[in-house]
């Protein structure tokens, strides 16, 4: 039995997971945490292959629906078949999440508590995420009542009621990773569709790998996060995607979060070893993006991007 049994009044009254795997490690033990907060949870599993049929063994003894992927299609394409099958089953809402986030035993329920407290007041509805993620926190004040709207959230962690997919849509697969999130709350807000933040609750998560430069002045940085570096031609081309489709609407909001990533870029870049070879990643993600191109990167862009390293050393201290 859910525990969301005893909120049977709620208008979301049957909420499902929906969990996307990529060469999973440990998927059990969080299904075995969602599974009591939801009345199913559904394991998408984005082409890993026979590699992963242990870890998805354990999500299906964990009480987990598992689809698996023939091939890898990008977590929005993950993401979209989750919540495709999740509404096949019943659900009126789902949750989000990567493999990598872990859950609290009342993060659902004190997301769809926000839900039930602020539908009547928007009209054009509302998508609830936690307030904090990995730490961050991924809202703002809006209203002298406290009230949290969230600024460029993660979808892991999101509740998304079926009204609001029906009105705004499915993730966008084009984008395959990266930014994915983002141009989901830009299309949110166009449409009405509020994003707010849970007060005070946090969805656990591991973040990119951390590092230490080596060398002046990129040593005085400190600790940096970087993502593998094929992430980078994503990050860089759907920036752009994101730029020519929403910057007219979006102009502050979207200059600064460019200038934030664009300096991120010349880190990655000045790091970067064979530095051309980042060069080029970043030269024809950009190329891309300005010619409106998506879907999986190039298999010549994905060949350099494998043969970058990082001029730093890792710091795994907690």
């Amino acid at each position: 039995m859910s525990s969301l049994e005893s909120a049977r009044s709620s208008s979301v009254e049957s909420v499902w997971a929906v969990v996307t795997s990529f060469h999973p490690d440990d998927l059990g033990p969080g299904i075995a945490r969602l599974a009591p907060q939801t009345d199913g949870v559904i394991v998408v599993d984005d082409g890993s292959g026979p590699a992963a049929a242990e870890q998805l063994d354990h999500a299906r003894a964990s009480g987990a629906e598992v689809v698996a992927l023939p091939e890898n299609r990008g977590i929005a394409a993950a993401l979209n078949a989750g919540i495709r099958r999740a509404f096949e089953r019943g659900a009126d809402a789902v949750v989000t999440f990567d493999q990598d986030s872990s859950v609290d035993a009342d993060f659902v329920s004190t997301l769809v508590t926000l839900h039930d407290d602020l539908v009547e007041s928007t009209p054009g509805g509302v998508a609830v995420v936690p307030q904090f993620f990995a730490g961050v926190d991924q809202t703002v004040v809006r209203a002298a009542d406290g009230r949290l709207a969230a600024r460029n959230p993660i979808q892991s962690g999101m509740l998304l009621p079926r009204s609001v997919v029906d009105a705004v849509g499915l993730f966008r697969e084009d984008f395959f990773i990266d930014l994915v999130d983002t141009e989901y709350a830009l299309r949110c807000a166009s449409a009405g569709v509020a994003v707010m933040g849970a007060p005070g609750l946090r969805l656990h998560h591991r973040l990119g790998a951390r590092y230490r430069a080596h060398g002046w002045p990129l040593r005085r940085l400190g600790v940096l996060t970087l993502s593998a570096p094929f992430r980078y031609y994503y990050r860089m081309r759907n920036r752009i995607l994101l730029e020519k489709e929403y910057l007219p609407r979006f102009r502050s909001r979207l200059l600064r979060d460019g200038l934030i990533d664009r300096a991120h870029f010349l880190i990655v870049l000045l790091l970067a070893r064979p530095r051309s070879a980042m060069w080029d990643t970043l030269r024809s993600a950009a190329r891309d993006g300005r010619r409106g191109v998506g879907g999986r990167m190039p298999a010549a862009a994905a060949a350099r991007a494998r043969a970058i390293s990082w001029d730093a050393t890792r710091d795994d201290e907690d």
